[in-house]
């Protein structure tokens, strides 16, 4: 067994017995939770979310380093009739969106209630989406058995870029602040 797999192995063993799938990539493994998968229907229409959470880990065997990446995947639509204009209703559909890439640090909830069916007569209110999640959960379920096993965490390229953009915004305000100040000071603005 490859150092590799002994860190796969220690990982799926924190995963046992949670919702949590550890998934084989070629550059390591993706731990994968479906925070909600759900279609629903209301009085006037339909609705629907599906929101998967992805700890993406990549393995240098060789330096025994590995970066943690979070994948977030949000999609949320619904489709029926809108309020009725000049008497006449009409049919109006949405949808969202949304993905994140970097590193998350994400705690929420959710509990929505829909009906079963879209026939009125048996449809019957229940949970369609209810869960509670903390990024740190599974990163923790990463990082507890990657450090136990001698693993260095490296940041992604994702992590690296927006560090170096977070200084570079941070010192160019300062350096407009230092700017303004000295400007004032001397007169040169108002």
């Amino acid at each position: 067994m490859t150092a590799r797999d002994d860190l796969r192995a220690a990982v799926a063993a924190r995963a046992a017995g949670t919702p949590y799938v550890l998934v084989d990539t070629p550059e390591g493994f993706d731990l994968r939770i479906d925070l909600a998968d759900a279609q629903w229907y209301g009085p006037l229409g339909a609705a629907g979310r599906k929101k998967v959470v992805q700890h993406r880990v990549a393995v240098d065997e060789e330096r025994r380093r590995y970066t943690l990446v979070d994948d977030l995947y949000d999609v949320r639509w619904e489709a029926g009739a809108g309020p009725a204009g000049a008497s006449t209703p009409r049919l109006e559909a949405s949808a969202q969106a949304s993905r994140f890439r970097g590193r998350v640090h994400e705690v929420s909830f959710e509990k929505t209630i829909g009906g079963s069916s879209p026939v009125a007569a048996v449809a019957r209110p229940t949970s369609v989406v209810d869960f509670v999640f903390s990024s740190a959960e599974g990163q923790r379920m990463v990082r507890e058995p990657a450090k136990a096993l001698g693993w260095k965490e490296r940041a992604g390229w994702e992590v690296r870029v927006a560090t170096v953009a977070a200084v570079v915004g941070g010192a160019g305000a300062l350096a407009t602040i230092a700017w303004a100040l000295w400007a004032w000071s001397t007169g040169a603005i108002g």
